[in-house]
This record gives structure tokens, C-alpha cells and sequence, in this order.
């Protein structure tokens, strides 16, 4: 069995052949080729200068300003929300602690010494 080739000067196709490569044939001959190169690889050259990694370099001073805000405020808010919290604490504390340190001093008749022991031994 032989192969017989479809397209080309020993096929049976010659004049289709002839045909498509004048179809399909660059209009400037070789200088196309070169032509259409040049404008790739400038094409290329432009693409790279647009990489985004390359923009964010440029912006490096105000995205490093942005980042020290960033923790200030959040440092600021952390310390804030910390206050708040203790000073709940503290006055939770506090409230229950004075209520009983005068009650007891209404109450009984015993110095301030003791009164003061029992404030801080107390619950």
C-alpha cells in the first residue's frame, strides 16, 4: 500500500495547491514577516511595562503611609476598647464593694479598723 499525497506538485490537486499558497501568501513577501514581528515585540515590550507588580512599586510610598494608619488606628481602638472594659470592670467592682463597706459601717458599731479588714478580706 502507498501513501498518495493530497495536495502538492505529485498530488492530485496541483492547481488547488497553487491556488491557496497565492491566496495565503504574505502581500510584502519576506519584509511582512519581519514587518509583523517588529510590531509583536513592541506590542510585547508595551504589555510589560503594564504589569500590575510593577504598578504597585510605584505606589509603594502611599501604600506603606496607608499600612502605618491602618495599625495606628487599629492600635487606637484596640487601647480604646481595653479602657472601656476596665473601667466597666472597676465600676462593677466598685459598686458592689461600697455598698457593703457602708452597710457595714451603718450597721455595727465597730471601728473603721475592722470595718477596713472586712472590706478587704471581704467577697
Amino acid at each position: 500500500m502507498t501513501m498518495e499525497p493530497r495536495i502538492g506538485p505529485a498530488g492530485r490537486d496541483d492547481e488547488l495547491t497553487r491556488e491557496l499558497r497565492r491566496m495565503y501568501a504574505p502581500q510584502g513577501g519576506e519584509a511582512f514577516w519581519r514587518g509583523l514581528e517588529r510590531s509583536i515585540m513592541a506590542r510585547v515590550a508595551l504589555a510589560e511595562e503594564d504589569l500590575w507588580w510593577r504598578q504597585l512599586a510605584r505606589w509603594r510610598r502611599g501604600i506603606a503611609l496607608a499600612a502605618v494608619a491602618a495599625v495606628l488606628v487599629a492600635a487606637f481602638v484596640v487601647r480604646r476598647a481595653d479602657e472601656q472594659r476596665s473601667l466597666a470592670a472597676y465600676r462593677a467592682i466598685e459598686g458592689t464593694r461600697i455598698a457593703a463597706v457602708q452597710v457595714t459601717n451603718e450597721t455595727n458599731a465597730e471601728t473603721s479598723r475592722d470595718v477596713t479588714l472586712r472590706y478587704v478580706v471581704g467577697p
